[in-house]
């Protein structure tokens, strides 16, 4: 009788043991936080799937750096956390999967360059040969910024086959050299059985939270890179068509027409803001200046036309000097080809072409 009543108690203690060792390994290989210093920082690092972009004061020496990071359970990287390196160029880390089967390069950069202020959308690089990444670059060659646009997003629809098929991409006929091109898309079945039929194409200052995307997509748009002057006015040249049918979400509105937008939005950052979304740009208490396309310059054309919009100052506020030298203050400039494709109304097909755009400012 105790023989048997062992035999019960050995047994699943047996299957128990047996199912911790065969438990899998994570596969995964991401760096998920980059630790550095807070007092060096503009902006909290940019963490992107290949790439981190850490932006810091002018004043900081870039010879003798040491980030850490915070890695997927069970990962490892090389080289270790904490150890001190030159990166007045970019260093590479290599992290490799607790199962040891999954490894990845990431290229790490301490950018203390403005985000710089003529854009000539020559620099695009290809993500994964899916879809195109416009890029800045300083006087020595080293990036300083990627522009964000939803593109992530939209490769999850499955609808574009190459990256010219994605809302946003590289025009190669521009006013001069290459231009930005912007189009409204269909999302397909994916998006549309989601109640988000259309993808407008945008490009702007910040970055695009793809897991936030799905489930609440203004909040996925976190606009605002740092920016040491005080922001006078933005130009540059634009063509626009839209598109033939204006839908909102799924429904035919044969009275409107969709519309274009560009603008930009100059605040103060602080501790409980580092970012604008799309449910506060024009809105939030910390905005200094606003500068936004009037809606009587919205037009319809297929020749190169200028824009020039002005920043106007919100009453009351005023420009610290100080918090400016400190890197306090943030800019965004966000292009969209239709104004309310953030809410999925807007027409399939219109298209906005921009290129060789300024931001006029105080050190001009």
């Amino acid at each position: 009788m105790n023989y048997r009543i062992l035999f019960w108690w050995i047994i699943p203690l047996l299957l128990l043991t047996s199912c911790i060792q065969d438990e899998a390994l994570n596969a995964e290989a991401d760096i998920e936080e980059c630790i550095v210093d807070l007092s060096i920082l503009k902006k909290e690092p940019i963490i992107t799937n290949d790439k981190i972009t850490i932006l810091v004061k002018a004043d900081v020496d870039l010879r003798q750096q040491a980030p850490s990071f915070r890695l997927t359970p069970g990962a490892t990287i090389s080289p270790a956390n904490g150890t001190v390196r030159d990166f007045t160029t970019p260093q590479t880390y290599t992290v490799i999967s607790e199962d040891g089967f999954s490894r990845k390069t990431y290229e790490v950069a301490y950018v203390s360059s403005g985000i710089g202020s003529i854009y000539h959308f020559e620099h695009v690089k290809r993500y994964q040969d899916r879809y195109d990444i416009f890029y800045e670059m300083d006087d020595q060659g080293q990036t300083v910024m990627d522009w964000a646009s939803g593109n992530a997003g939209y490769s999850l629809t499955g609808v574009a086959a190459s990256p010219e098929q994605y809302p946003t991409s590289s025009l190669l006929e521009g006013k001069i050299g290459k231009g930005l091109k912007l189009v409204t898309l269909s999302t397909g079945d994916f998006g549309g059985g989601m109640g988000k039929p259309i993808a407008a194409g945008n490009l702007f200052m910040g970055e695009f939270d793809l897991g936030i995307s799905i489930i609440n997509p203004l909040k996925s748009l976190k606009l605002g890179m740092p920016f040491e002057s005080t922001p006078q006015a933005i130009k540059g040249y634009f063509k626009y068509e839209a598109g033939a049918v204006y839908k909102e979400v799924n429904v035919v509105n044969p009275s409107k027409k969709d519309r274009w937008d560009v603008y930009a939005v100059f605040f103060e950052t602080d501790k409980r803001l580092r970012y604008l979304d799309g449910t506060n740009q024009f809105t939030h208490p910390n905005i200094i200046s606003i500068a936004r396309i009037a809606e009587k310059d919205r037009i319809e054309t297929n020749q190169w036309q200028t824009f020039h919009i002005p920043f106007v100052t919100k009453e009351g506020k005023v420009i610290d000097p100080q918090k400016l030298k400190n890197g306090q203050y943030s800019l965004t400039i966000v292009f969209t080809s239709s104004i309310d494709g953030d809410t999925f109304k807007g027409a399939e097909g219109s298209t906005l072409l921009i290129d060789e755009v300024e931001l006029i400012h105080g050190d001009n």
